[in-house]
């Protein structure tokens, strides 16, 4: 068997082990990961390699961590979260009131350790803060969506270290955390009870919006720095899925390395270039 071969069969495995398929990512991105995990248990090549992923099942565990590795922190790109509460936010409920409607719904799609989820549920409560108006009368749902089972542990934790709220104001800081030498930083409970974690494949042929939420009618996503890992074709069907998923009039939030495919450009306005924040065309 070639070494394309069993490449082919260590994706094969991680697929039945996880029900995540690889198959369409960037194949440079996955095979400098997977060479990392070679490194690491002495393996001389991908045959090798798959003898010991196909009788170690931890092994399994082990490459998928490191096919999704997660760099994030709150208020991650702070421009970022200024435009939503001076910008996104308040066309939205005005949008909203147009309408009779009290409800918002936010999808955080690749959230790791839950870091953007936070930051988003926080800087909504600060923009109520700031109208003056209750959260408490609106019907409010937030998801943070990941493939990574441990990760979501974590982010429902909500305990994180001073790296990770390091550009946290101090005032923000004291207001939604605790702290204590032992556990660190620790996100308040009032913001944790707006936020909601589930296991999701964006990528996933099967299913689009969250298994725990309904099937579109979203009007914010966020989706930072992921699809930069899928394959075009891969990545042309994911944005297909989340254009389905979007309210008209709602926003996409991207990496500053993405952008919305050729095909789908008439159904967007890019409204903050830098940023590339996007609104879907009503």
């Amino acid at each position: 068997m070639t070494d394309d071969k069993h490449f082919e069969l260590i994706l094969k495995i991680l697929h039945e082990a996880h029900d995540i398929d690889f198959s369409q990512y960037r194949e440079g991105t996955i095979k400098r990961r997977l060479d990392r995990r070679l490194s690491a248990v002495r393996a001389g090549n991908y045959r090798e390699y798959a003898d010991i992923l196909e009788n170690d099942p931890e092994e399994s565990k082990r490459l998928l961590k490191e096919f999704t590795i997660k760099v994030s922190r709150f208020f991650r790109n702070h421009h970022v979260f200024e435009i939503l509460s001076r910008e996104i936010f308040p066309d939205l409920f005005r949008s909203k009131a147009e309408h009779n409607d009290r409800s918002l719904r936010i999808w955080c799609a690749g959230c790791a350790f839950g870091e953007e989820v936070y930051s988003v549920a926080i800087n909504l409560t600060e923009y109520f803060r700031k109208e003056r108006k209750k959260i408490t009368d609106y019907n409010i749902s937030i998801f943070g969506t990941d493939i990574d089972d441990d990760a979501l542990d974590k982010a429902r934790l909500g305990r994180y270290d001073l790296e990770s709220v390091a550009e946290v104001k101090k005032g923000m800081l004291d207001k939604y955390f605790t702290h204590n030498n032992d556990d660190g930083y620790r996100v308040v409970d009032s913001i944790k009870g707006l936020v909601n974690f589930c296991n999701h494949d964006i990528a996933s042929r099967n299913r689009r919006s969250p298994a725990a939420g309904i099937v579109a009618n979203y009007d914010l996503i966020l989706c930072r720095n992921l699809l930069i890992y899928f394959s075009v074709p891969l990545q042309d069907r994911t944005f297909l899925y989340i254009f389905k998923s979007l309210n008209p009039g709602g926003y996409l939030l991207l990496g500053r390395s993405e952008s919305v495919p050729d095909s789908l450009k008439d159904f967007f306005i890019l409204k903050y270039s830098r940023e590339r924040i996007y609104q879907k065309r009503g």
